[in-house]
Order: structure tokens, then C-alpha cells, then sequence
């Protein structure tokens, strides 16, 4: 049996991420599970016990917040009885063993409030049967294909109040069936150099390090280069290869796609000054007098190239995205997409993101994987400066372009936390920041002169992954029982100092989408020791806890591995 939360926390085990975050003593929570009723085995014959499992996170170093959550929920799972380990590692590897890799038991991950993902379709896609794959974006392999024809329709719904019906039902099925456990809503902040720079104003999802205030914040002092700081450095400056929507950020910069999200979070014309749906049949007119860093003109040619390209080269990021694309052609001044369907999603979702190549410079690259794209030709606000790795990323402006930024070039320092970043912004050495994070780390900031913070609620969410191709995840039952044993009020008190909500939902409250009827995921000890009943768990006199016997299961499977 393991330390319960208020032992621990009084005894400095978890003072590590709690004075990185400055958090506070969290409320009592239901005791250990023995004191709550367990499923007992009379007889373990034909049982095997429910083996050690990882629960898979960021070293603290990069995440002390993340860390710090799964520390509570290791404690809280072993506490009632579960056998599992916590497993810090570094983010690259995180990244390869959970997005690309699909190598994990369960993960502690965290969506990052991203404009594509104000529409459902972005979250309801990663529990996708079709997206179960190795490079999918279905890190929970979930399969199910009730939920399949509702993700399905909920797309193809252009009717919005059919569509919010069906996105509804879809939340409803994910909550009940738990292939994910969204665990907090966070409140997101942002800072930056007041006294150097006007015209910062908020934005959906990012409030301050965002297009907008890229193109827009005006300097007040003779210095024309905004420096932002960042713990991320995009792995690559190839368009094509990139596997995370965070990856693409930094290059949306310097590739125009046909749209964008806007400040308020609507969609808004860009490298298209107009975007009309038929139906399947999606017609773009490109902006005209648009040329590319090396002076080439931009052409509809080019928009209908990178959907074939990104599509031939099976881009980890764009690929599955634009299997509903049947074909693209050219019309005078425009680009005809037409769709396998009609979508609703396809505009807001990946027109958004969708970045325009250059057909002259990418048509010779025949294996875009192996392509380092060093110094890369894009139409954006922004064009490629230099790179130092592991030090800075410079764009300088591009005057030429519709919506020239103010600034004369924008520097991403690559700094090696998020402390260090926050320290930097005081201290002056960057104007910036420019991760996304909890607005209780911004606290001691308010009270610095020349700085201002601001924040938006989150509609990303930090939550687990359960993998649902291997035992015992593949059950429903035992996805429930933990779920119940999420500490979720006290990560937000204590990781989060109030700042957050419990979630429910993949779907954040603070977007027109979400399911209303839907309440946080609760935390019950005693819930979780009846859904392992329901399934036929139980616990031996040994107190491990052991698989069902064949006169006792009652799994429910939820993958395309079901009971493997």
C-alpha cells in the first residue's frame, strides 16, 4: 500500500512540482481502497493477475505540471490496488512512442488549445476507427463502430443544429465508454513586454503568442524585432513531414493557407479571398498579386499540386485528412476541391492548415520525407531568416505580402523550460511568450512592471490515453475503474491552484459544441471497485488484483484487437 495524498504531500514527496507551481495543500479526498468494498475472488483458479503497467509522461524537468498530475493519478491508482509505474521520459521520445508509435499502456497528454481544434471534428477524428493506425491520430486505438457512423455523420452534416445533435451523441458515447479521460479544462495564459510593444491584443485558443499579434503588435521603442520565447523547436522546417499540429505552427508563418481561424475563433479568408460550399463541391478564388519568396507568382496550380502532393507523399499530418478529397482541378482564377462527401469539417479543419507549396520548388523533391527543406520558399507574412539549432529560429518580414507584419523580424529563442522562459520575459530578454501555458505559473507576473498577462479559457484539455489494443485496456470495464480513481479535484487544486475545470467531455465548455447535459468525470473509489466487479476483476488474498475467470468475464472490447 502506498503513501495516501496528504501523507505524501506532507511528507515533500510531491514538493518538486508543487514548488515549481507554487501550489497549495490539496482538500482531503475519500481514503485508501481499503476501506472500500473489493471484489474478492473465492477461488482464483483459471485467473491470471492483471500485470504491471506504465503510465507513460513527461520528465519534469520539460513538464513539471504534467509530472505532477501523473504523480497523483500513480498514487491514486495504487492506492486502490492497481499495479502500475510511473515512466518519465523525455518529449521527443514521448512524442515517438505515443503520436508515431503507439508503444504505451496509458499516457498523460496534454491538447494544446490549437485554432483548428474549435471545431469538434478535430478531437472526435482521434477516436476514429479509420485513425487507429501506427502514425494515426487515434493514440487510444479505438474501434468501435457504433461510434463510427456517428463521427461519420456528425461530418457530413451541414445542417449545424443536425450536426450539434449527433457531435452530442458522440461526446456522450466517448464519456460512457472511456477510451480517453479528459481530466482538466485549463485556464491558458500569455505574457508579454508592454512597455516595448502596443497593439497585443487576445486571440481563441493562444491569447497572446499568435498570428495576429505576429502581424499587428507595433514596436514603442526604436528595437523593430520581436523575440519570443519557447521550450519547442519544430523538429523540422519541411511542411510535409511534420506529424503534430504544434510542429505546424511555426510554419504556418511562412506558408499562406486558403483560410484562417480569427481572433473570436471564426473562419476568415486569407491566401483565398473566397470560399463557397456546394455541397461536396468546395470552389476557393485565389488572391491575386500573391508571390512566393523567391518572386514566383502564386498560382491555383499550387493549391491543387500540394492536395495531390501532400496526399502522394502521405504526409504523417495531412494525408488522412485529405483521403476525402477526390479530385482538385483549376479553374481560371480558382480551385475547384471536390469531396468523396459532403463535410462539414473539411473548411474550418483542414483548409485552415493546409499550407501552400510551391509547385516549381517541391514537383523535384521525389521522397519529401528525406527532404531537409533548409531554407524553405513559402508566400506567408513571414519569411526564413536562419537557424541555429537548439538556439534560435529568425523570420523576417515580408513586406510584399497582404498583411505585412509591423515588425521587422520575429526571433523564437529556444529556451530549456518553462521557467526559464517566464524568467527570460522578466528579465527583459524576450518580448514573448510563446508556449501555451496554465495561467498559474503566470501568477508572479503581474506584479512585474512593463509585463502583461493575459488569459482565455482552454478548449484543449490534459487528460489519458488508454491504449486500447493491449490487456486490459481493450476493456471497458477496467477503462471506467480507473477513470473513477482520477484524482481530477485535486490535480486542480493542487497542480492547477484552482485555476481549471474538471472536464467531462473531449469538448470544452467554452466552445459552442460542447454536450451541456454532460458533467465532469467523477472521482469515486467505491464506483471504481464496482465497475471492476462488473467485469469480473477481482482481488486475491495476496492483494493483487486478477483477470476474470471464465465463469466471470464480462469484458466489453472496444478495439479492432478485441480480447487478442
Amino acid at each position: 500500500m502506498t503513501l495516501t495524498r496528504r501523507v505524501a504531500l506532507r511528507a515533500g514527496v510531491l514538493s518538486a512540482g508543487a514548488l515549481l507551481t507554487g501550489c497549495a495543500t490539496p482538500k482531503e479526498t475519500t481514503g485508501s481502497a481499503a476501506n472500500v468494498a473489493r471484489p474478492i475472488a473465492e477461488d482464483l483458479a483459471g485467473r491470471k493477475p492483471v500485470p504491471s503497467f506504465q503510465l507513460l509522461t513527461k520528465v519534469a524537468s520539460e513538464d513539471p505540471s504534467r509530472y505532477e498530475q501523473s504523480r497523483l493519478i500513480v498514487e491514486a491508482w495504487q492506492d486502490a490496488g492497481i499495479p502500475v509505474e510511473l515512466t518519465a521520459i523525455r518529449g521527443a521520445e514521448l512524442t515517438a512512442r505515443t503520436f508515431t508509435g503507439k508503444d504505451f499502456d496509458v499516457s498523460v497528454t496534454t491538447y494544446d488549445p490549437t485554432a483548428e481544434r474549435l471545431d469538434p471534428d478535430n478531437f472526435l477524428s482521434r477516436f476514429y476507427s479509420a485513425n487507429a493506425t501506427a502514425e494515426g491520430s487515434n493514440l487510444s486505438q479505438y474501434a468501435n463502430e457504433d461510434y463510427d457512423k456517428l463521427y461519420e455523420a456528425q461530418r457530413g452534416a451541414i445542417d449545424e443544429s443536425e450536426r450539434m445533435r449527433l457531435v452530442a451523441q458522440a461526446q456522450q458515447m466517448l464519456y460512457q465508454q472511456q477510451p480517453a479521460r479528459p481530466i482538466v479544462h485549463m485556464l491558458i495564459g500569455g505574457a508579454y513586454r508592454s512597455d516595448r510593444w502596443d497593439r497585443v491584443t487576445k486571440a481563441a485558443g493562444s491569447p497572446v503568442a499568435n498570428i495576429w499579434n505576429l502581424l499587428s503588435a507595433t514596436p514603442k521603442t526604436p528595437r523593430r524585432g520581436l523575440v519570443l520565447g519557447t521550450t519547442f523547436e519544430p523538429p523540422s522546417l519541411n511542411p510535409v513531414s511534420v506529424e503534430v499540429s504544434e510542429a505546424q505552427i511555426p510554419l504556418s508563418y511562412i506558408y499562406d493557407s486558403l483560410v484562417r481561424i480569427g481572433r473570436t475563433g471564426a473562419v476568415e479568408p486569407w491566401a483565398a479571398t473566397k470560399v463557397a460550399v456546394d455541397g461536396a463541391r468546395i470552389t476557393a478564388k485565389i488572391r491575386t498579386g500573391m508571390r512566393f519568396s523567391d518572386g514566383n507568382p502564386v498560382m491555383p496550380g499550387d493549391v491543387a499540386f500540394t492536395i495531390d502532393y501532400l496526399k502522394k507523399q502521405e504526409s504523417p499530418l495531412f494525408a488522412s485528412k485529405l483521403e476525402i478529397v477526390s479530385s482538385v482541378e483549376v479553374d481560371g482564377d480558382a480551385v475547384v476541391i471536390t469531396l468523396t462527401a459532403p463535410s462539414a469539417s473539411f473548411v474550418p479543419v483542414v483548409l485552415t492548415q493546409l499550407p501552400i507549396l510551391p509547385r516549381h520548388v517541391w514537383e523535384k523533391v521525389s521522397d519529401a520525407a528525406r527532404y531537409a527543406n533548409d531554407e524553405p520558399v513559402g508566400s506567408g507574412p513571414l519569411t526564413f531568416g536562419s537557424r541555429r539549432l537548439g538556439d534560435q529560429l529568425v523570420y523576417t518580414a515580408n513586406r510584399q505580402h497582404f498583411a505585412a507584419p509591423k515588425v521587422d523580424s520575429v526571433t523564437f529563442a529556444v529556451l530549456g523550460s518553462l521557467e526559464a522562459e517566464i524568467g527570460a520575459l522578466e528579465s527583459g530578454e524576450i518580448d514573448m511568450l510563446g508556449d501555451f501555458m496554465s495561467a498559474t505559473l503566470l501568477k508572479k507576473l503581474a506584479a512585474t512592471d512593463g509585463v502583461e498577462v493575459m488569459s482565455v479559457e482552454s478548449h484543449g484539455w490534459v487528460g489519458l490515453h488508454y491504449n486500447v489494443s493491449r490487456k486490459p485496456f481493450d476493456d471497458r470495464h477496467f477503462r471506467r475503474a480507473l477513470s473513477f480513481l482520477v484524482p481530477s479535484q485535486d490535480i486542480i487544486d493542487v497542480v492547477f491552484e484552482g485555476e481549471g475545470n474538471s472536464a467531462g467531455s473531449v469538448i470544452a465548455p467554452s466552445t459552442k459544441w460542447y454536450d451541456k447535459p454532460l458533467k465532469a468525470f467523477p472521482t469515486s473509489q467505491k464506483t471504481a471497485m464496482a465497475e471492476l466487479r462488473k467485469g469480473g476483476y477481482a482481488f486475491g488474498e495476496d492483494d493483487r488484483l486478477y483477470f476474470p475467470s471464465s465463469s466471470t468475464d464480462r469484458r466489453i472490447y472496444d478495439s479492432k484487437q478485441a480480447g487478442s
